[in-house]
This record gives C-alpha cells, structure tokens and sequence, in this order.
C-alpha cells in the first residue's frame, strides 16, 4: 500500500509555506471577502476601527475550522509520520495561539476603543474595562459579589449578566482553541484515509469530513450554550460545561478515524 511520503510532494518545503498556502485562501474568502462588503462601512458611526474589530474577531473564529487544511496539506507533504506530528503539534498550538490572541484580546481593546470613541453614554458598558479574560473575570466576581435582582443580557448592563454566560464567554475561546489543535489532527488522518481514492473523489471526501465535522463542533457549540436557555425560560447551565462539552465532537471525529487509518495500517 503506498505511503503518503512516497509522493512526489517536496518535502524540503518549509512547513509553514504549506500551512500559509493551505489556510490563505480559505481566509481570504471567508474573512476578506466578507468584511470587503461591508467597506466603505454603511452605517453612519462605523469607523476603520470598527472593521479591525470585526476582522479581528471572523479571524479568530475561523482560523481554528482552517487547521483541517493545514493537517491534509502537512499529511500530503511530510506523511502521516512521527514528522507530520512533531510539525503538526506546532503549527497548530502557534495557529490557535494567533487565533485566541485577536479573539480574546485583541478585538476586545479594539471594541472598547470603539465605545470610548463614541462618548459618555458608553460609560457603563465599559465599566469593567475591555471584555478580555481579565476583564470579564472582573465582571464576573462583581456579579457574584453583587448579584442583581434580575439578571439580564443586554450588553449596556454588564453588572446584570449572569455569570454562568460570563464563564462561558471566558472558557469559549480556550475550547475553540483545543478544537482547532484537535481539528489539524483531523485534517492528517483524513489525508492518509483518503490516499488510495481519486483525484477527485480525495478532495470530496477530506472536503466533506472537514466541513461536517465543522458544523457538527458548530452546532454543538451554540446549542450547549447558556444563553439560549436563559432566554427561553431563565435557565442558568453550567457555562464552564457548556464550553467545553462540544468537544466531544472532534474527539469522536479523531478516534473513528484513528480506528480506520490504523486498520488500513495491518
């Protein structure tokens, strides 16, 4: 059975031009692409800093769902291999590093720089400074230390939120970034379980584990969430759980398909 690293790929490639030729593309349509329709911004107090805002936080959010194209393009270069993992372990911990970086500090600051720009009436949505995780466990021990006579969510009262959403807010972006870790992984193994098909049929099939797999992390993701219960019928679910539970997807994902490509193995 031929092995991946029998290819004709170079493997003196650098990694990371493999990695960067892999996710650009996909980042280009899914963040560029998006946020170019929207500038020149359309609403009246929309600023240049309201777009880096925005293209901080799509960045943040889609980069962990790309990590599966850098796993097939590592895989096809280096081989599913102890190689492919030592590289695959740093690129993907650097990626989501980037990733939890804008999405939990960057595009924060951005935010409530935004908000400053915008006066005095802005005052008590920023009273605990920018939502970054220093800020939002500042607003979590004021809610629990002063709890309201009814929590609510509206973003212009940020010392009514329930703290089961605060926490959720905090531990979100640390699971996305362990799903993108795992979501490389993913992307590897379905390179080597696809390498016998196709030309054609090869880019279907790591099309379609990578894009299920996506929306199914997706989909657990906002339905273990505690806001939707909270609205409904003013259910507070474990934020801490419901931020990680989703996890339970790629794990899934990663030992079924750990399971195939060693039984094609022997």
């Amino acid at each position: 059975m031929p092995r991946l690293s029998t290819k004709s790929e170079p493997v003196r490639t650098p990694v990371w031009r493999s990695v960067a030729g892999a996710i650009l593309p996909w980042l280009l349509l899914l963040v560029f692409g998006n946020l170019v329709l929207i500038w020149p911004p359309l609403e009246r107090d929309a600023t240049l800093l309201r777009w880096m805002w925005l293209f901080a936080e799509h960045t943040a959010f889609v980069l962990p769902f790309l990590l599966f194209a850098a796993g097939v393009a590592l895989a096809r270069m280096l081989g599913y291999s102890r190689r492919v993992r030592r590289a695959g372990a740093v690129v993907a911990v650097s990626v989501v590093a980037v990733s939890y970086l804008l999405g939990s500090w960057v595009a924060p600051v951005l935010d409530d720089r935004y908000l400053a720009s915008r006066g005095p009436e802005t005052e008590d949505m920023r009273r605990f400074g920018p939502q970054t995780p220093v800020g939002i466990t500042r607003n979590i021990r004021f809610v629990e230390a002063n709890p309201p006579d009814e929590y609510a969510l509206r973003a212009s009262t940020p010392h009514r939120l329930p703290p089961n959403v605060l926490r959720w807010e905090l531990h979100a972006p640390l699971a996305l970034a362990v799903f993108g870790i795992l979501n490389f992984f993913i992307g590897a193994l379905a390179a080597e379980l696809t390498i016998d098909l196709t030309r054609g049929s090869r880019r279907n099939a790591r099309m379609a584990i990578g894009v299920v797999g996506g929306i199914a992390f997706l989909a657990c993701h906002l339905l273990a969430g505690p806001v939707e219960p909270f609205l409904r019928d003013g259910t507070m679910r474990s934020g801490v759980t419901a931020a990680w539970l989703p996890l339970g997807v790629p794990v899934t994902e990663l030992i079924i398909l750990g399971y195939l490509v060693l039984g094609r193995k022997y």
